[in-house]
């Protein structure tokens, strides 16, 4: 239930652009230069780093196979979310967001989130496929 809640947060954040509201508050306690051009990207760490120790419990006692997939879809997933985020930072930061590498690195950003959010859909519709939902009138 509570990852539910977390990728529905995240699904609205991206329309609502509430990670931009959260990083022009940040702005005002840290120098955002460079690879923090964006600096919701520290609240957000932060914000994922406790998501993970919340739920530590729950991945370690998943079977191996399935713990995998999991992490591979976050590695996919957080790559393009903090990995390209923060090169891109840094490409805005020196030459701004009009750019053809910019444009480069976000196009990459985007495309492995939502692979990464594709790929955690796959495993979830594999795993739902192996369970008899019985539907009663």
């Amino acid at each position: 239930m509570g990852l539910s809640i977390a990728f529905i947060f995240l699904g609205f954040d991206e329309s609502a652009t509430i990670h931009e509201t959260i990083g022009d508050w940040t702005e005002q306690f840290v120098d955002t230069a460079g690879y923090l051009h964006y600096p919701w990207i520290i609240s957000y760490s932060i914000l994922i780093g406790i998501l993970g120790l919340v739920y530590f419990r729950f991945f370690i006692r998943m079977e191996r196979d399935i713990f995998w997939s999991f992490m591979l879809a976050a590695f996919i997933f957080m790559s393009g979310a903090v990995g390209l985020e923060l090169m891109g930072a840094k490409e805005a930061s020196l030459h701004g967001s009009d750019t053809m590498l910019y444009c480069f690195y976000y196009t990459i950003e985007e495309s492995l989130e939502m692979f990464g959010v594709i790929y955690l859909i796959h495993i979830l519709l594999e795993l739902l496929s192996g369970v008899d939902i019985e539907i009663k009138n």
